[in-house]
């Protein structure tokens, strides 16, 4: 349904997504997880055709078959909300804010699909009870401001699904909501995917959300994808260092003494360096604590795992 091979962005200030393979079939659920700066929002942006407008594309991307890596505009904005949709990453900038939330959501109905005002309506309020809006008639005719953080995110779910697309693509769709709110969203977007046949790609730097919403995993690093496979194994038994680091860094709650001091939060040194900087060979080079002299030189071709591949001189064959 949906194919990336070797699809590339490159900014004026350098290469955002270099060389990303990534397939979706219907139903199924992706994650994609990273440190902030590793790609992870402008992956989202290219399956959107959204990039911003200083980018060029190279690789191919198909949408059901079609070549869409140099669509024109008008090309996109016909599948967009049809076929794929976002959630973007912040409801209150995502809603308009002068306008009733009911509003925003019928709008595509009638754009897109062309119904009546009252159809449009009917749609929006059925939408809010599927994702479980309180009081669904009361929330249409709010402001965002007048919606909890957990509503906004349930009402802009339902502005994604409003023309029933095949893919939904959710940038961080748990960010900045408690923990038992983010469960439910997740919750939610398993269920929707199911329910409707939808592919998901989750985008996301919770571990545990994206284990707990999607069946595989792609690990993102400066714009690279260092190791992929199902999301269990990839997090029972990661293969790249950098994922390693990922799940160590992870805050694990654990009972302690009364008046022991807090265990220090393990932490991966230094942090994703800016797209100009970045090392010509594995990203991860100047970081990585296994680092050999041919990492930042050199780029790791993906190998082969026992759950699905990482790109790693380590795993060279005759490396130690």
């Amino acid at each position: 349904m949906l194919q990336a091979t070797s699809l590339s962005v490159r900014l004026p200030a350098g290469e955002a997504l270099r060389g990303v393979d990534l397939s979706l079939a219907p139903g199924e659920r992706v994650g994609v997880v990273g440190e902030s700066g590793s790609g992870k929002s402008m992956l989202g942006l290219a399956l959107m055709g959204m990039t911003p407008a200083s980018a060029r594309l190279s690789g191919r991307l198909t949408l059901d078959g079609r070549d869409m890596t140099r669509a024109r505009e008008r090309d996109w904005r016909a599948l967009r909300a049809r076929r794929i949709a976002m959630i973007f990453q912040e409801p209150m900038a995502a809603l308009n804010p002068l306008r009733r939330v009911g509003t925003t959501v019928m709008e595509p109905l009638r754009v897109r699909l062309g119904l009546t005002r009252a159809e449009a309506g009917a749609r929006a309020l059925a939408l809010f009870n599927e994702v479980g809006l309180p009081d669904p008639a009361d929330r249409l005719r709010q402001y965002p401001h007048e919606l909890s953080g957990g509503q906004r995110q349930r009402a802009l779910i339902a502005l994604a699904l409003a023309c029933d697309p095949a893919i939904l693509v959710a940038d961080e769709p748990t960010t900045a909501l408690d923990a038992e709110v983010a469960a439910r969203i997740v919750d939610l977007l398993v269920r929707l995917s199911r329910d409707r046949g939808m592919a998901l790609v989750f985008i996301s730097h919770d571990l545990a959300a994206v284990a707990r919403a999607t069946e595989r995993l792609v690990v993102l690093y400066g714009g690279d994808v260092v190791e992929r496979g199902e999301v269990g194994a990839v997090l029972a038994d990661p293969r790249h260092p950098y994922t390693r680091g990922l799940i160590a860094a992870r805050p694990r709650p654990a009972p302690r003494a009364p008046g022991a001091p807090r265990p220090r939060l393990a932490a991966i040194p230094g942090s994703v360096p800016p797209l100009a900087d970045l090392p010509a060979g594995c990203r991860f080079a100047g970081r990585c604590p296994v680092e050999r002299p041919e990492c930042a030189a050199r780029r790791p071709a993906p190998r082969p795992t026992p759950h699905g591949l990482a790109a790693c001189h380590l795993l060279e064959e005759g490396a130690p």
